[in-house]
Formats: structure tokens, C-alpha cells, sequence
């Protein structure tokens, strides 16, 4: 079955013909048709069998929603007080300009905060040609809630999916999937000014004084030389990693993501390959250093 639609509520009536209790898949089956689509959400120009990506966050809500998750203000209780980094300029009496990291408070009601379901989509072979399917799905109705939000995710990206039989789970299982969610950057020293053209989209939508505080965590992790970086593309669009091989440590930067650098002691070809729901909801970091008073004392312990 064939849908066009910017998005759906109920998905009962698109799963005629598939069984309660049986597995199916939403594939994007043309390919060729929607490959700037493709492409913009993450996936190589050469449409690779084996390719599995977290499309970016960048169409609309769902997929916003599918990389980064959402918080929910909580207004039946009493406001709480946080603070946000910020840099501060002012002169002196002698005409002298100074900036300064200063922590800023302010006042909201707390949020829950609700995952990423981070689904991934994928290229694989079919009848001598290319397609992109989602997870393996199950007809029952204590599934229709991921259902619909795959279903979204799928439309939000390329305007229409079709669903397709279990048939092909033969073929998901035996591909090989080749998660191209990170792009390891050259050898070489990389400045702010390098890595800011990574990820100038982002940091272009903080305000100026966030800037700075960034722009101070990037040289302060940068001054330990680390052996590589990687910045994220696709859904983890907004990351950047700093490799530390000799001690085994690699350092997470979020631009806006919980607001936090995250601390890995895993192999990184080995964590590079997990999936974003793994990284998050698995707790595989080490550590998690937030964006405040005590990140700089807190973060020289892991770059000695």
C-alpha cells in the first residue's frame, strides 16, 4: 500500500491486508525520485546497500523529535532555578575591554524529559534494485504508537512510504549496515575557527554570549591535542568528538543537546557503530560534566 500524506493520527486503516500479529516494514522504494531528500537527511550520494542512518533532525518536529527527544515543562510544580553560561563583556576605567564565563540564573518549571526513540532507517537490496526501510514493525495495537511515529518520520522526510510484507527480513538480516552518522575529520590541529564552519547552522541559532562559552569549551579540549575529531552528521548533527586514543577517553561535546559534555571509555570505532537510543538510554558514558560552574575543574581530570 502506497501512502501520500504529510502525516497521519490513526494507523489502522493503512494496514489492511497485513494480519494482527504479523511483521511488516514502511519502505521508501524510489529512491532516485527523492534523492536530495535522501541526502539532506544523511545518507551518502552513492545510496550504499548496507547504509543505516539517524535521519537529521532538520525536517520538522518528528524528526526533531526522533534525534533529540523533547522536554516537557511540568506546571503543576514550583519553579526551579537554573543557569545557562554566558559570556560577559565590560570595560574598565581605563578604557580596557575584559570578557568573562558567567553563569547566568534563571527561573522555569521543571521538565521531564521524554528520549529520542531514535529510529534508523536503512538501504538494502531488493529484486536487483535499492531500498530504504524502517525497523521491522509488528501489527498489534500496543505498537501503533511507534508505528505512527515511523510512519511521520518517514512522510516528514520524503512525502510518502509504502508498506511492505515480511518478506524481506531475510535480506535485512543479512546486510551488513554501515552506520555513516559521523564524519572523522582529517589529521591535523583544529582550531575554533575549523570546527566552527562544522558547525556553523547550529551555532548561528545561539545567542552571542552562548557562543562564546562554547567557543571556550572547544579550545579548552582542544588545547590537550587530542589524536582526532569526529563531528556528527545526520541526527547527531550538533556533536563533536575529540579522541583521546592513548588513554582511551573520548570526549562528547553537545551544542544543545542536556546541555553537557559526555565522557566515553569505550572503543570509538566500536561506540561510533551503536545506535543514539544505545548511547543515551544504555548510560554508556562515563561521565556527564554540565554546562556550569566546576565543567572546567570537573573536565581537567580526564585531559591529563
Amino acid at each position: 500500500m502506497l501512502i501520500k500524506k504529510h502525516r497521519i493520527r490513526s494507523v489502522e486503516k493503512y494496514l489492511i491486508g497485513i494480519k494482527e500479529g504479523e511483521r511488516f516494514y514502511l519502505g521508501i522504494p524510489d529512491l532516485e525520485k527523492h534523492n536530495a531528500q535522501l541526502l539532506k537527511a544523511g545518507f551518502s550520494e552513492a545510496l550504499e546497500i548496507g547504509e543505516c542512518i539517524l535521519p537529521s533532525a532538520q525536517f520538522g518536529p518528528t524528526s526533531r523529535f526522533n534525534a533529540e527527544g523533547k522536554e516537557v515543562p511540568l506546571r503543576d510544580q514550583p519553579m526551579e532555578t537554573l543557569y545557562r553560561q554566558t559570556e560577559w563583556h565590560r570595560k574598565d576605567w581605563g578604557g580596557h575591554w575584559h570578557s568573562q564565563i558567567v553563569d547566568v540564573p534563571y527561573k522555569r518549571y521543571p521538565r521531564k524529559t521524554i528520549p529520542p526513540p531514535a529510529t534508523e532507517l536503512k538501504i538494502i537490496q531488493h529484486d536487483q534494485s535499492k531500498i530504504i526501510v524502517s525497523d521491522l514493525l509488528m501489527n498489534k495495537s500496543s505498537e501503533y504508537y511507534r508505528i505512527c511515529h515511523q510512519m511521520n518520520l518517514i512522510l516528514e522526510i520524503v512525502g510518502e512510504l509504502e508498506v511492505l510484507n515480511e518478506n524481506l527480513l531475510p535480506l535485512v538480516g543479512t546486510t551488513p549496515l554501515k552506520r555513516v552518522n559521523w564524519q572523522l575529520l582529517p589529521p591535523g590541529s583544529y582550531p575554533w575557527e575549523k570546527i566552527e564552519r562544522h558547525l556553523k547552522p547550529i551555532i548561528q541559532k545561539c545567542g552571542k554570549g552562548k557562543q562564546g562559552a562554547i567557543k571556550n569549551r572547544i579550545e579548552k579540549i582542544n588545547a590537550a591535542k587530542p589524536d582526532f575529531h569526529a563531528v556528527g552528521q545526520s541526527g547527531f548533527y550538533g556533536y563533536v568528538v575529540f579522541g583521546f586514543v592513548k588513554s582511551n577517553t573520548y570526549i562528547c561535546e553537545s551544542l544543545y543537546y542536556g546541555n553537557a559534555t559526555y565522557i566515553f571509555k569505550e572503543d570509538w570505532e566500536t561506540l561510533s557503530q551503536k545506535t543514539k537510543a544505545d548511547i543515551l538510554n544504555n548510560r554508556l558514558q562515563k561521565d556527564r560534566i554540565i554546562h556550569q560552574n566546576g565543567w572546567e575543574t570537573r573536565m581537567n581530570s580526564y585531559l591529563q
